[in-house]
Parts: C-alpha cells; sequence; structure tokens
C-alpha cells in the first residue's frame, strides 16, 4: 500500500514538472548591435531562441509600423528598415538555434526601454530581456553665437556672360541656315532638271512572226496530239495563227471564219501561192476535227504543225537594212509587184 503511495505520488510530480522541465530546455534572448545610436541612424535587434531539435518556438509576433520604446515619460516608435525574417543558425548537440534581426530607425532622441519580446513554445510564454538604447542627438553639442548670424541678403542681378546664350543663339541659326540652303538646294535642283532633255528609251517591238514561232514551239512541247488531245491541239495552233495574220496583215482573223480569212489574204495579195495552199491545209483540217469531230491521222497532225511554221517563215515582213521603217503591216502590196494571184 505504501509503494503504491510513493508510485503514485512521482507519477503526478512527473506530470507537473514535465511542462517545466520542456520549457527550461528552450532559451530566449535580445540585444542590441549597441546602446547607443545617432538620432535617424539604423541600429539592429538581435532575437535568438535555441529549442530541442525537432520542436518549434513562434516567435513574437510584430507591428508593422515598428517597435514602441518608452522612456520616463512618453511611448516614442523605432520604424521597420526591412521586413523581418526568422533565419535558421544551426544544429548542435540537439539543440535547434534560431535568429531574428530587426533593423530599426529611431527619429527621437532620448534613453529608451525596449520591452521584453514575447516567444511561445510549447503553450507557454517566454520572455527575453529588456533593452536600453539611448539615441543621441549629433548638434547638441554645437555652439551657437548669436552674433555671427546676419540678415538674409537682397537678390542679386546676376552678370550676363555672353557663352552662357551662345547655345540659344547658335541653334536658330543653324535651322535657318538650312533651310536656305534646302530651298536654293530645291530651286537648283528644278532648274537644272528644266533644262535637261528628256530621253525616252524607245520600245522594243517584237515582229509577230518572232511572237508566233514562240508559240509554236511552246505548243509543240506540250505534245497535246501525242497524248489524244487532238482537238485542244488544232484549237491552239489556228489561235496562233490568228493572232499572227492579224498582226503581220492587220486582218481581224479571230473575229472571221476561215474562209473569210483565206478570201481576204488573196485580196491583199500579200503570200505566195505555197503559204496560202499551207494555210488553207491547217484551217480545213482544224475545221474537221473541231467542228465535224474528225479523227486526223499523226501525219497529218505532224503536217499542220510544220506547215504553220512555213507559213510564219514565208509571210514574215521583211527586216530593214538602212535603218527605215518596215514596210505598213496589213498594207497593200505596190502595184507593180510580181507575186502570183492565187486562187482559194
Amino acid at each position: 500500500m505504501y509503494f503504491k503511495s510513493v508510485k503514485s505520488f512521482l507519477l503526478i510530480l512527473g506530470l507537473v514538472l514535465l511542462p517545466v522541465l520542456s520549457s527550461a530546455q528552450a532559451r530566449v534572448t535580445a540585444r542590441l548591435d549597441s546602446t547607443y545610436v545617432i538620432l535617424g541612424m539604423p541600429t539592429t535587434i538581435h532575437l535568438e531562441a535555441s529549442v530541442p531539435e525537432g520542436q518549434t518556438i513562434e516567435f513574437p509576433h510584430l507591428d508593422s509600423r515598428g517597435i514602441v520604446a518608452w522612456d520616463d515619460t512618453a511611448a516614442f516608435l523605432l520604424e521597420w528598415a526591412d521586413l523581418p525574417r526568422v533565419d535558421t543558425l544551426a544544429v548542435q548537440n540537439g539543440t535547434l538555434t534560431l535568429r531574428q534581426e530587426l533593423e530599426v530607425f529611431p527619429f527621437d532622441s532620448a534613453s529608451l526601454l525596449i520591452p521584453a519580446f514575447r516567444f511561445v513554445y510549447q503553450g507557454d510564454t517566454l520572455r527575453t530581456n529588456e533593452l536600453a538604447l539611448k539615441v543621441i542627438q549629433p548638434f547638441d553639442s554645437l555652439e551657437v553665437d548669436p552674433e555671427k548670424f546676419f540678415d538674409i541678403k537682397d537678390v542679386l542681378t546676376p552678370d550676363i556672360v555672353i557663352w552662357d546664350y551662345i547655345e540659344w543663339i547658335l541653334w536658330p541659326l543653324l535651322v535657318i541656315a538650312l533651310g536656305v540652303a534646302a530651298w536654293y538646294g530645291w530651286r537648283y535642283y528644278r532648274l537644272r532638271r528644266r533644262h535637261q532633255p528628256v530621253v525616252v528609251k524607245p520600245k522594243k517591238i517584237v515582229p509577230p512572226n518572232v511572237i508566233a514561232l514562240q508559240a509554236l514551239d511552246n505548243l509543240q512541247e506540250k505534245h497535246l496530239w501525242q497524248n489524244g488531245k487532238p482537238k485542244q491541239f488544232h484549237t491552239e495552233l489556228t489561235d496562233i495563227l490568228r493572232v499572227y495574220i492579224e498582226g503581220r496583215f492587220a486582218v481581224p482573223a479571230m473575229e472571221k471564219t476561215s474562209d473569210e480569212i483565206l478570201d481576204e489574204l488573196y485580196e491583199l495579195n500579200e503570200s505566195q501561192h505555197s503559204s496560202l495552199n499551207n494555210l488553207h491545209q491547217i484551217l480545213s483540217l482544224a475545221d474537221l476535227v473541231k467542228f465535224a469531230k474528225y479523227e486526223p491521222l499523226a501525219d497529218e497532225n505532224q503536217l499542220s504543225f510544220m506547215n504553220a511554221k512555213m507559213f510564219v517563215t514565208q509571210t514574215a515582213a521583211p527586216e530593214p537594212t538602212d535603218g527605215t521603217k518596215p514596210e505598213d503591216e496589213g498594207g497593200e502590196t505596190p502595184a507593180h509587184s510580181n507575186e502570183p494571184q492565187v486562187n482559194q
């Protein structure tokens, strides 16, 4: 019965002393860089807490404006220089050391008492030591001699120095000079351009026969009748010849039938007998293919293409050799022409 009572006593004692022992393991301190500081200069308050590793401690809740310190009669505010933060210093021998640095500015000269800072550890409140700070007014020791003070002097008119105004003079003159130079330059350019002869580069005229021969070469490269497109081949072939006839003889061949084209060329007497026969063969076969659905043989297609080239080559206007203008395209042949008359 006796041992049971002792055991119960020890258990109750342990429960009572456990928070005290745990609290004793935590230690909090506060210190200043210096107990003296000049008015308006910063000083730093160092808060430090040591707790067992794995334990946590809550640092003091600080006013966002700063720390309130006291002298004998009034309260003074030490303003923050920067937002404080908590840093971990080290873990040694199972003890975690935390530090918070509070940089403050005093703006009143006085002997201040900074109250203890409160930490919260495992539900208990731990207080640091109080701090004493003396804020010194640096001008208190200056001796002022009233006899050395003078009345305010009148406003003096400064001396005029031309070099102080030279920039304001030169810039407007420079702008005016540039404007005058630009105006005279523009007038000179206009007068010179007015007296210069206008050279017009003559436009190079490509003869109709050259255009037609190039178009025939392009048509040959398409291989239309070889690929089963005889109607398209004869359509493009006759279009090339009609354009050539319009350019060479001034006959509106694109608006006329094959017979009308041959009649006008016969009246103009501008081609040889064989040339008109070649053109007749081309137009006749083309009409059969386009309108009668005639299927021409390969030799007939080749013959039409060769006759087209021969017609263009034989009826091309002769090139001038003495610098004179070639004979008027589409004009009538002189009366003394010995070219034979061709019947259709």
